[in-house]
């Protein structure tokens, strides 16, 4: 082992973490100087880089009702033939979950760590491949916003209502907006994903989890990468990025750039064109300035600008009135509501009733006029009669601080963040003019500031944390809603037994037009005349809100013993939101519409207690409780209310353990969670407005594992799965149509399937003078999810369920000696399954939409590598 001291003569806090034994001796290590640059993406202030086999920790759960098992950890590293001396197989990381440098093994944090060697080998750049590798960990995407769960608890919350369960950080930053939580990143060192409600450590409460993002920082080495990916629907990608010193040992650079692009997985048989194609540029930069050896300052700066074509596709609904009486225009279906309150919907249950509660997914891509294009669920052809378009802009700077004054290290992290999107869709997913979108406009402003001072106490036996945190952010939302066939209602009601008003011969109108007249329009008041276009009708709302968080937090560890600790942590949060909401028509009454201005505020108490103790030098089990807290808010396309916020207690426990002389890294993690005053989008009264459910309860079990054996070079096993059973409490709901009251008491919670297993398998070759071959297999498992609270039984809304899918993916790997360059061919979605991201029922729950993954994609990835990379 080899290490270097300050200048002062004392070691780097790394450095200090060997002392201490929070890496097991029998590990082999490298300890690098501040800076410097290691393929594996552990810490740059004195990380330790463990030589050993590609590790993936894995995390399996074990009883609730005993000892509920949390905490487990995931970790990759990248395989390596051990040392002849050296009986090491599986590799260490180094993870900073709970914001100090210390061993994922000796975590007692549920959390999976990814180096930057995976990330690139797997090519996971977002939380759309993170759910094939987290234990249950669900992406879900609506027209540009994420909606992400984990353990069960997520949110279906958009626009600027809410914050997201699952909370997003870049290099220690809140990235607050849930539409930026799609958007790729690259130039990673490593990704740690934390199971379970982050409330005391870090900068914004969450009730689901944390996902970290650490970009690769500068390094004195110089260094550059550069890599191309060319795939089927002409994807092209190339990214770059270089680092070196600029003043030796004083101040260095790094900055690197991406660019993605793709044609559209999918044919509009409506225009001819694709859709759900994808442009996307990005670029960061980072500046190191080093003064002395007790002082760090990063400066980072990124921008990012992706552009898609995502589309709403029809999955299913009632029948066309054409289907009942051809004397009826086509293109009607029994219309979609609106997203605002008290707007009245186009269709009473009497009109459902005559069309004999029949479902229409059959008549789906047949001759039916008003209807074309395949189902969704088989194909990849849609039928939209109006053009999408999503488009995000991120931009960020950031100033971050690491001092150590003598025995206490205090870190400073400043952040300014603009975020804007830019939606136009068609919501009904069909070539009927029902309703479209166009446009969604949102932006935020968001301005952090975090402060912690940590150290050691009392013999090194306690290690203490205390900081503050500041959030401001001013976002604006305006949406505009547009019902071209709300005009022709008069026209369909006719067949549904809902007549016009008479009409009234008009004389200032031609001979042709009165001969035509149809009726009046009961909304507008206007005379219809057939063959003649009706003024398109749009509702819209607006939003204007500044939100503001400060919160004070510490967190002490103890050790009681050589084997045994005890932590505790505690978090006092206020929230505070001013909104100004507006409601606009050029149908709706003006009585109906308003502009109210809203003030309100919530505080918390969070935190946490759990001890965790050393079974052996290789295993270590832990247990906690913690309350976890998201804040409340308000609708903003409703004038009048708000919601609550969530509350989360949860009782976890874990084994994490190393096995079978370092070939066998097995982890166990269980909880159990009670949740109340649960965040949910409910449909009601042709409103979509969020509520607070009454109650929840989970439990689960998850596994994480990895297996090099050393008898079988260069081959190795990984994997992880969940098991979670979920229901809600007893709550009286109208269903969307209004046809019943159902109790939700026992239906599973909202993208909370009950399995999820993933499983990886790959062989490296070793060759004298050529290199090395990979080759790698992937599988990932989920069963059935649910994306309403009515777990799909309300009328009509079967198909809000989703069905249990596999994905596949299969890569080979070459790398040169040395691993300056590399070349991977990679298939993925290998059997083309297709699932619904999101399945969304309309607000009269009249039809079904959804967004879909992607088909199967391949392609080759070529790389290179200069310097000390």
């Amino acid at each position: 082992m080899r290490y270097g001291k300050r200048p002062d003569g004392q070691m780097h806090r790394s450095a200090r973490a060997i002392a201490d034994g929070l890496i097991p001796s029998s590990s082999r290590l490298r300890l690098h100087r501040r800076g410097s640059s290691a393929a594996d993406g552990e810490p740059r202030d004195g990380f330790l880089e463990g030589i050993g086999m590609r590790s993936k920790a894995l995390a399996l759960c074990a009883s609730i009702g005993v000892l509920a098992w949390a905490g487990a950890a995931r970790a990759q590293t990248a395989p390596e033939a051990p040392a002849a001396d050296e009986p090491s197989q599986l590799g260490e990381i180094i993870v900073t979950a709970q914001k100090r440098s210390e061993s994922l093994q000796r975590t007692p944090v549920a959390v999976s760590a990814f180096t930057s060697e995976t990330l690139e080998q797997q090519q996971i750049n977002g939380v759309q491949q993170l759910q094939y590798n987290v234990p249950s960990l669900v992406f879900a995407q609506l027209t540009g916003y994420s909606q992400l769960s984990m353990r069960g608890i997520g949110s279906d919350l958009t626009v600027t209502a809410g914050e997201p369960t699952v909370a997003t950080f870049q290099d220690g930053v809140y990235m607050g907006q849930l539409f930026a939580q799609s958007v790729p990143s690259f130039d990673l060192e490593r990704i740690e994903v934390l199971r379970g409600p982050q409330g005391t450590l870090y900068g914004r409460n969450s009730t689901g989890g944390t996902i970290n993002y650490i970009t690769k920082p500068p390094s004195y080495d110089t260094a550059a990468n550069l890599a191309f990916t060319y795939g089927n629907y002409d994807r092209v990608a190339v990214e770059a990025g270089a680092t070196g010193a600029i003043v030796p040992d004083k101040v260095a650079a790094r900055v690197s750039v991406k660019y993605d692009r793709r044609d559209g997985y999918r044919f509009n048989v409506f225009d001819g064109k694709r859709y759900d194609a994808n442009d996307h540029l990005s670029g960061q930069a980072a500046l190191l300035i080093e003064p002395s050896s007790d002082i760090k300052l990063t400066l980072r700066g990124d921008m990012s600008r992706q552009v898609t074509s995502a589309v709403q596709q029809f999955i299913d609904a009632l029948p066309t009135p054409s289907s009942i009486s051809p004397e009826t225009p086509t293109g009607i279906f029994s219309l979609p509501g609106t997203a605002l309150a008290g707007i009245p919907g186009l269709l009473s249950p009497s009109d459902l009733a005559l069309l004999g509660n029949r479902s229409i997914s059959d008549l789906f891509g047949l001759s039916e006029p008003g209807l074309r294009g395949g189902d969704p669920t088989k194909s990849t052809r849609i039928a939209n009669d109006f053009p999408s378009r999503t488009e995000v802009n991120l931009r960020g700077a950031s100033a971050t601080l690491d001092w150590d004054i003598g025995n206490v290290s205090l870190k400073s992290i400043t952040a300014y963040r603009f975020s804007k999107l830019f939606i136009q869709t068609d919501n009904d997913g069909s070539s009927a003019a029902i309703l479209y979108e166009d446009p969604i406009q949102q932006t935020s402003k968001q301005f952090t500031q975090e402060v912690n001072i940590s150290g050691k106490a009392f013999d090194d036996r306690l290690d203490w944390l205390a900081g503050v945190f500041y959030l401001h952010d001013r976002a604006s939302l305006k949406a505009d809603i547009y019902l071209p066939s709300l005009g022709d209602l008069i026209i369909a009601s006719a067949s549904l037994g809902t007549a016009a008003p008479p009409p009234v011969f008009d004389l200032s109108q031609p001979l042709i037009p009165n001969l035509l007249l149809l009726g009046s329009d009961p909304l507008l008041g206007n005379t219809l005349y057939g063959g003649q276009p009706t003024p398109v009708a749009f509702l819209g709302f607006g939003a204007e809100q500044k939100s503001s968080s400060l919160a004070g937090f510490g967190q002490v560890t103890y050790r009681i013993a050589d084997r045994l600790r005890v932590t505790a942590g505690l978090r006092y949060t206020r929230d505070e939101k001013d909104v100004f909401r507006r409601l606009h028509s050029n149908f709706v009454p003006t009585a109906a519409l308003c502009e109210t201005q809203s003030k309100k505020s919530w505080t918390a108490w969070t935190g946490t207690a759990g001890v965790d103790f050393d079974l052996s030098d290789r295993a270590m089990l832990y247990g906690k409780v913690s309350r976890g807290y998201k804040a409340g808010g308000f609708n903003p396309a409703e004038c009048t209310g708000s919601f609550n916020p969530e509350i989360l207690w949860s009782y976890e426990a874990g084994l994490k353990s190393t096995l079978a002389d370092n070939q066998l890294r097995v982890n166990l993690a269980g909880f159990y969670y009670d949740f109340s005053d649960i965040q949910f989008t409910t449909y009601l009264n042709n409103s979509s407005t969020i509520r607070n459910a009454a109650d929840a309860t989970l439990y689960g079990i998850e596994a994480e594992y990895m297996l090099a054996p050393r008898g079988l070079a260069g081959f190795s096993l990984d994997g992880s799965g969940s098991w979670i059973h979920s229901e809600y409490g007893s709550q009286l709901l109208q269903d969307p149509l209004g046809l019943a009251t159902l109790d939700i008491k026992g239906n599973r919670l909202i993208r909370a399937p009950e399995w999820k297993l993933n499983f990886g398998a790959q062989q490296r070759i070793e060759t004298a003078n050529a290199g090395a071959f990979t080759l790698r297999g992937e599988a990932a498992y989920t069963s059935q999810i649910f994306h309403d609270v009515f777990n799909g039984e309300a009328p009509f809304q079967s198909q809000t369920r989703e069905a249990p899918y596999w994905i596949l993916n299969a890569r080979l790997s070459w790398s040169s000696p040395g691993d300056r360059f590399q070349a991977q061919l990679f298939a993925e979605n290998i059997t083309n399954k297709l699932y619904a991201y999101s399945r969304v029922a309309a607000a009269t729950g009249a039809y079904v939409s959804g967004q879909f993954s992607p088909p199967r994609t391949y392609g080759i990835r070529l790389s290179m590598k200069l310097g000390a990379n």
